[in-house]
């Protein structure tokens, strides 16, 4: 199927312009996967790069197959996920400029996540790949999820991806100074994410996630930090409301943390769209999943400014080491700790 061909606009950043015709141009469009906010993040992060290298240009499409969808649209945007958190990719190439009937032609034949993708018509490339396939191994991050502990090699080169392809919208950036200021700017604080809900449900086998969750680990390495940083506070970012009452009482008026939808009783994990565990607490109401999106892109963005973050396995605490390198980090589920 042939794809309407356009210019690529002459203020477009010199990156685009390698290896492209400037009388045209290739897309590389992302679809969604059924998983968590911050996955979908780290699919963009190594696509923008692998689309940059290959001279096409990244649009990240994600709809109605991730629980973050919703028919409503959220925050003045009915289009793409993405753009209800983040600036479109490439700022000129919004979602909405790939035509409604391509995107029924792809949903038609929606791709495989595990495949790397296909060429519909000879301009639009078609993915939902999370970008770590050997192939891509010289032209992509290798995002190490399954161990949540980058490299300093890899935090460098995905901080520099990140300023440039993962743009937080304008309502979020102010939420985030807002907290700062109020909040952090005169305090040195120490980051928490504590991810529980799927972590502790018996659905979940993955290594890396299954039993990860050791709030005994938590208070001891925050114990133990607190000891060489006796003034700091900390910022708790939790998908369960038992955990964040747990370090509270704990560690008392230290802790800080953002009103946001949490679990509370129940099964922790749900499925999403297509069936993949998630937690239950978001997989119930398309509209309060989208709202907690948002939270927890807040809560990213603050914790990446944090001088220690502490964490299990999660997609968020991943992604605000990829953005600092210079965070220092301690994970939990295996006590590695980095300085």
């Amino acid at each position: 199927m042939a794809v309407v061909r356009r210019g690529v606009p002459a203020h477009i950043s010199a990156p685009y312009l390698r290896g492209m015709d400037v009388a045209r141009h290739d897309l590389h469009v992302m679809r969604e996967r059924d998983v968590g906010l911050f996955s979908l993040v780290q699919q963009v992060l190594a696509n923008a790069a692998w689309a940059e290298h290959e001279g096409r240009v990244p649009i990240a499409d994600f709809r109605e197959r991730c629980c973050y969808w919703t028919p409503g649209g959220h925050r003045g945007e009915s289009s793409s996920v993405w753009e209800y958190y983040f600036e479109p990719v490439v700022p000129e190439f919004p979602a909405e400029v790939v035509p409604s009937r391509i995107r029924a032609a792809i949903d038609a034949r929606f791709p495989d996540q595990y495949d790397l993708g296909y060429w519909l018509g000879d301009a639009l490339f078609v993915t939902n790949h999370y970008g770590d396939h050997p192939s891509l191994a010289d032209k992509a991050p290798a995002i190490p999820f399954m161990t949540a502990n980058p490299t300093s090699e890899l935090r460098l080169w995905t901080s520099e991806l990140i300023a440039r392809f993962i743009r937080p919208r304008a309502y979020l950036e102010a939420a985030v100074s807002a907290f700062f200021d109020e909040h952090m700017s005169e305090r040195e604080v120490i980051g928490v994410h504590v991810r529980g809900t799927d972590a502790v449900s018996s659905r979940e086998t993955r290594a890396y996630r299954q039993g990860s969750l050791d709030l005994e680990r938590f208070t001891g390495e925050l114990s133990a930090i607190l000891e060489t940083r006796p003034r700091a506070h900390i910022l708790v970012a939790t998908d369960e409301q038992a955990s964040l009452d747990r370090l509270v009482e704990a560690f008392g008026d230290r802790v800080m943390w953002l009103d946001t939808l949490r679990h509370v009783d129940g099964e922790g994990a749900g499925s999403g769209p297509t069936g993949r565990i998630m937690p239950a607490y978001i997989t119930q109401d398309r509209d309060a999943a989208a709202r907690n999106g948002e939270d927890a892109v807040v809560e990213y963005l603050l914790l990446s400014r944090c001088v220690h973050l502490v964490h299990n396995g999660a997609g968020l605490a991943l992604t605000a080491l990829l953005r600092n390198p210079d965070l220092a980090h301690t994970n939990t589920h295996n006590l590695e700790r980095k300085v």
